[in-house]
């Protein structure tokens, strides 16, 4: 055999050992959320509800944007949920109907990634916090994966519809990842700007997603229900886009009652107590954009 084929063999065997190991422990996920399931059957739905995302898909795939902003107008909602309305492929943003009040949160993650034990991650490979809005909380994450978060007081109610926006700095090293949110209609309010170690020249993997975190039987009980109104992203030049298709996908999928999709013209997710089965929703779909053209005032 010759080294090229040697190379292309490692290759091939260390693919099949991650594809196991993450067989390994999705299956002992299953296996605890069966038992789980078997310890609460009494319940009239699923002891918590699952996770439900959409994927929001760039309208051009050749041009690298700086910007993501999303919309959201929570209608239902149960303590213990979290709300995120921009994920990427670095972190997230979103709100809380958190324990201690409503929040806005904002999280960037260590170098590839980071590790459970945040302590354990090298100070050169932490995510650095350049900025925190002085109502708010920043500190260090750990447990899945590591970097930093930013937790802030935001007095969100139902009904109402709230912007958000996350845009990305590159740097000669390193790469500057800024938050802000607001009402519809009034001034942004900064969360945090982060610095990571990474050099990144566009934001990726645009999503949202609804998540019972608490997952205590009782918060299972009851609906959760967000609507998204507009999205956009903003490419190197500064202009912005609408975004018109999105894909829906669901974690834990042995609890099914949850999906995204479209309602009146709008993005939506709903998870919890009664809510129609994933699997019998449409996987992909799309809005109708009566106005494709979107300006965003610089929040700074």
């Amino acid at each position: 055999m010759n080294s090229l084929s040697k190379c292309s063999a490692i290759v091939i065997l260390l693919a099949c050992i991650t594809s196991l190991q993450a067989e390994s422990a999705r299956e002992k996920r299953h296996q605890q959320i069966k038992k789980r399931l078997q310890d609460t059957a009494e319940l009239k739905y699923n002891y918590f509800a699952p996770s439900v995302h959409i994927r929001y898909h760039h309208p051009d795939n050749q041009v690298s944007y700086l910007g993501y902003y999303n919309e959201i107008r929570v209608e239902e909602t149960v303590k213990h949920t979290y709300f995120c309305t921009i994920g990427f492929d670095v972190g997230y943003l979103g709100i809380q109907d958190h324990g201690s009040g409503h929040l806005a949160i904002f999280s960037v993650w260590d170098k590839g990634g980071g590790k459970d034990d945040s302590s354990a991650v090298d100070e050169a490979d932490q995510t650095q916090v350049l900025y925190s809005n002085p109502v708010a909380k920043s500190s260090r994450f750990g447990g899945e994966g590591s970097g930093a978060k930013t937790m802030m007081p935001f007095a969100w109610e139902l009904g109402k519809t709230y912007r958000f926006l996350v845009t990305l700095t590159p740097q000669e090293q390193g790469t500057i990842y800024t938050a802000w949110v607001s009402e519809v209609g009034k001034d942004w309010q900064k969360i945090a700007a982060y610095k990571t170690v990474m050099t990144k020249k566009k934001l990726q993997g645009f999503y949202s997603f609804v998540e019972d975190y608490a997952r205590n039987g009782e918060t299972g009980q009851q609906p959760r229900l967000a609507y998204y109104p507009r999205q956009a992203v903003q490419s190197s030049t500064g202009n912005w886009q609408r975004i018109a298709d999105g894909s829906g996908t669901i974690a834990d999928d042995l609890i099914q009652n949850g999906h995204s999709g479209v309602k009146e013209n709008l993005f939506f997710s709903k998870s919890g107590a009664e809510t129609e089965d994933y699997a019998t929703k449409p996987k992909r779909f799309s809005i109708d954009l009566e106005q494709e053209s979107f300006s965003l005032e610089s929040p700074e």
